[in-house]
């Protein structure tokens, strides 16, 4: 029997060693993180396999899903030093993790629920080599250091965004104009927070009371106003929200702006319309009041170049107040300089930068208040710029302090987070996202 088996051997050894290299190699699966905080009952799953149930120090693997129980929650430490809260009620998978090669990236899903990010080594070189995909959309940051949220909204959270809605109320602190068109590079900073930063606007972006906005060469923005009110800022311009108001319990409806230096075509929203004395626009060399008007203003500063192309203007300094009837210009130097007042040319240059009036955005439908429908998806930048990709390929940036929505039709919506009461941003937990605090989702607040 042993000659048969060594002849077998001898004569089908080379079948055998190539059988033995074609058989498939089952390697381990790769280590991309660990657990560095636990709360609660949760588990991992590799595809094919039992859970396993989740510890500290427990090793995460490239192709687990994540699923964390009510009021539980697990903190994962990725190899590059990212760190992921998966929150309560949550499913979470890990796609693709490679933190090693030359090409870092990060492919994760979310399901149900919500994480907390902070990115590592991989969004370093390249940020959006780092995302995170849920049903509606593709969330990246845009620093090589940022912290988000990102949830997708539940039953519960439709509902109470509906009932937030409902009894939503205008305060000083919120939203006072949109952007509606925008070409080139144009930015805002906060006059009234000392720890500000300067924001990259884009389509939609949401401006506030005491907002300086800056343009630069060959660029401009279109803001519309919730009563109407439309302002072309130009290009190499720079424009005060100095105050706004309205319809705000106790307030009377006011809007006083100032053009520093630059150029602004204005057209009159309900505010000057019902009220004259409700609307200012201050420049260096006079204040320009409306009658219900659409105008063009231009100021270096130290003087103002001035024409109305619907109603009726004036302009009020030093030396007086004059009228600027419909189809006039006036050129003013000084503050004290007295206007001279003609009529438009006929062939006068206009400004490249388009009139308000051919904006057709309805204000009403601008400042719509959207509550998040479930399946939405909500996302909050605490550190650093976020990207929202929705599934249509299109790009919305939510800055830092900003809030944003993406629902499954493809439209972003994106607001203040300043009010924002979410657990981590509570004092008490020393504004960490990753901490043993209560990581609740109820109502999917962001």
């Amino acid at each position: 029997m042993s000659i048969q088996i060594t002849q077998l051997v001898k004569s089908y050894g080379l079948w055998l060693c190539l059988l033995v290299v074609a058989l498939p190699v089952y390697a381990e699966p790769l280590v991309v993180g660990h657990i560095s905080f636990v709360k609660g009952s949760n588990a991992a799953q590799q595809p094919g396999e039992a859970p396993r149930i989740l510890g500290k120090d427990t090793e995460i693997f490239q192709g687990d899903n994540i699923q964390t129980t009510e009021r539980s929650f697990v903190i994962v430490e990725f190899t590059d030093g990212a760190k992921i809260t998966v929150r309560p009620n949550s499913n979470f998978s890990i796609d693709h993790y490679d933190s090693q090669s030359a090409h870092k990236t990060a492919q994760l899903v979310l399901h149900q629920g919500g994480v907390n990010t902070s990115t590592g080594d991989i969004a370093q070189g390249n940020p959006e080599n780092f995302q995170i995909k849920t049903p509606t959309s593709t969330v990246k940051p845009k620093s090589e250091k940022a912290e988000f949220t990102v949830r997708i909204c539940d039953k519960d959270c439709e509902e109470k965004g509906k009932e937030a809605a409902a009894n939503a109320v205008r305060t000083e602190q919120s939203v006072v104009a949109r952007v509606v068109d925008i070409k080139g590079v144009v930015s805002a900073i906060n006059r009234a927070d000392k720890n500000a930063k300067e924001r990259p606007l884009s389509l939609g972006k949401p401006l506030y009371n005491s907002d300086a906005i800056y343009s630069e060469k060959d660029s401009y923005a279109l803001l519309v106003f919730p009563d109407g009110e439309k302002v072309t800022l130009q290009a190499d311009s720079e424009l005060d929200i100095k105050q706004y108001n309205y319809q705000i319990k106790d307030k009377k409806d006011q809007i006083l702006l100032r053009l520093t230096t630059g150029g602004l075509r204005a057209l009159t929203g309900s505010i000057g319309k019902n009220a004259h004395d409700a609307f200012a626009l201050d420049t260096p060399v006079a204040t320009i009041g409306i009658r219900g008007t659409g105008t063009d203003s231009y100021t270096d500063g130290t003087s103002l170049d001035h024409s109305t192309w619907q109603g009726l203007s004036f302009l009020h300094n030093e030396a007086g107040e004059f009228d600027v009837p419909e189809g006039n210009s006036s050129s003013t130097s000084g503050q004290n300089g007295i206007p001279q007042i003609y009529p438009t040319p006929p062939n006068a240059p206009q400004p490249s930068e388009p009139r308000p009036d051919t904006n057709k955005s309805d204000p009403k439908k601008v400042f719509e208040e959207k509550p998040p429908a479930k399946g939405d998806t909500l996302v909050k930048s605490t550190s650093g710029n976020t990207a929202v990709e929705n599934n249509k390929g299109e790009k919305t940036t939510v800055n830092e302090g900003e809030s944003s929505s993406a629902n499954s039709n493809g439209d972003v919506v994106t607001s203040d987070q300043s009010n924002d009461a979410t657990p981590e941003n509570n004092p008490s937990n020393n504004g960490s996202s990753f901490d043993d605090a209560d990581n609740s989702l109820e109502g999917c607040t962001i």
